[in-house]
């Protein structure tokens, strides 16, 4: 697969570089790098949010799960789905019309707060390293069983690449890069499957020898109240994942940002489905593989033709660079504008927090390598853990403070702090509860948020009204 693989991947980085600079000469402001001048259209914008959702979860760790226990992960998808629909009702038109920069900038504006514009920046920054932590992992995970590459230096490559061309041209580059990368992904899984079905014999070949191996791959492997607590997990945190919600900044308006929304849950039901073949088919083709997040890897270099293994392998790595790419310029802006352009130099010159910016992306790269390399678990019960924690500590400030006036500054800053803890706190130490009573650590991090953020919101001053009728009154 050699030559075909490196062809594709020359085409697609003189593509990604070609991208990047047109980018580049069109970004001087700070607006410009994180928001794209805000001139994002319905269709990049929703290849944009596909590709940042589709991650490193999804085709190493989903398709790994799927290959692990069958056709009752992909429920899961729903809870995404709601969070959507959640997101395109009651957050995206407000979020759009607020026209700030980051989602902290929501928090601080919303609240009246600059405390709790503080406290939304530090824990973003803190659950996105275990999301980046997982997509590293997964980058090591296929170098290893495809090149022989070791991990650390697999992990270093995708650090390199993917921050040149955050660097260069911020969120405007990184929009049309990641509509790029989002067909590529879809364009692979559509090639993979059908060469999949003709090596196992059709589909309901497949079907027979998943019911020999175990029923419960093509029936319940995991009960209602385990897929309910993950649906919770995932479609709590995409309602309110900032990686998510920053990109509404960067679309033209409103519309826009509703219609991005139904483009992104198009291709994500196509994605979502292919991934579920793969992981099934994978699983007939190969039952006994010494680990389920090996199964994309397997199929690029075992089973696909050359040009269709390329293509797909690509496609993997456009994922991971994409979410990356998402989740530095987050970050990084969280960092810059949110913390330092904040409260360690706050007249600082546009061109002064754009470097800025640039070298908070380039330490917050690095630092997850240390903790991929240690493995904590597989790539999907990273992602899921991340999901838990944004949901956790997000989903109430976000959801809810968008439309309830009654939530104050120091509600959104018990609602956040608490709702943190109280997941942090039940992940560690109620495992045990949950194999009792089906508690999982999201619910218990959701319902503490939504507890005292309703208490506190009672008891303490509420927020200017100069802040409330940006949110309330068109």
């Amino acid at each position: 697969m050699g030559l075909s693989f490196w062809l594709v991947l020359i085409v697609y980085l003189v593509a990604i570089m070609g991208i990047s600079i047109w980018g580049y000469f069109r970004t001087r402001t700070e607006e410009d790098f994180i928001a794209a001048g805000r001139t994002i259209g319905p269709w990049v914008g929703g290849a944009v949010r596909a590709a940042t959702q589709i991650s490193a979860g999804t085709f190493v760790g989903t398709a790994g799960r799927h290959y692990l226990t069958g056709v009752s992960w992909w429920y899961i998808w729903f809870g995404v789905w709601s969070g959507w629909l959640v997101s395109a009702l009651w957050v995206a038109p407000k979020l759009r019309r607020f026209g700030g920069l980051t989602v902290p900038d929501y928090v601080g504006v919303r609240f009246g707060s600059d405390a709790a514009r503080g406290l939304a920046g530090i824990l973003i920054v803190i659950t996105y390293t275990i999301y980046l932590v997982a997509q590293f992992q997964a980058t090591g995970e296929i170098a290893l069983a495809i090149f022989g590459i070791q991990p650390l230096t697999a992990m270093l490559l995708i650090v390199a690449s993917t921050a040149i061309y955050t660097l260069l041209g911020g969120v405007r580059s990184s929009s049309y890069i990641e509509f790029l990368q989002t067909l590529i992904m879809v364009t692979g899984l559509l090639v993979a499957v059908p060469v999949l079905l003709h090596y196992v014999g059709g589909f309901s070949q497949a079907v027979r020898f998943l019911d020999s191996l175990d029923p419960r791959l093509t029936g319940w492997y995991y009960g209602p109240k385990e897929l309910i607590a993950f649906g919770i997990s995932f479609g709590l945190s995409i309602a309110a994942a900032p990686y998510e919600l920053t990109r509404f900044y960067s679309m033209r308006d409103e519309s826009t940002a509703r219609k991005a929304i139904a483009v992104s849950i198009g291709f994500q039901l196509i994605i979502g489905v292919t991934v579920l073949a793969i992981g099934l088919l994978m699983r007939v083709l190969f039952p006994t593989l010494t680990s389920q997040d090996q199964a994309t890897a397997i199929l690029v270099f075992e089973v696909l033709p050359p040009v269709a293994g390329a293509l797909l392998l690509v496609a993997m790595i456009s994922a991971i660079m994409s979410t990356v790419n998402s989740i530095l310029l987050v970050t990084g802006a969280g960092v810059a504008h949110d913390l330092y352009g904040r409260f360690i130099r706050p007249k600082s010159s546009q061109a002064h927090l754009v470097m800025v910016n640039r070298i908070s992306i380039v330490v917050l790269a690095l630092i997850p390598i240390w903790f991929a390399l240690q493995r904590y678990g597989d790539v999907q019960t990273l992602v899921v853990e991340q999901a838990k924690f944004i949901a956790s500590f997000f989903f109430v400030p976000v959801v809810i403070g968008l439309n309830w006036k009654g939530g104050t500054p120091a509600g959104a800053m018990a609602s956040m702090l608490g709702g943190f803890l109280a997941c942090l706190v039940w992940e560690f130490t109620g495992q045990a509860g949950f194999a009792r009573h089906g508690i999982d650590a999201v619910e218990v991090g959701v319902v503490t948020s939504v507890v005292l953020f309703v208490l506190v919101s009672k008891v303490t001053r509420p927020p200017p009204q100069e802040s409330l009728r940006v949110f309330f009154e068109r």
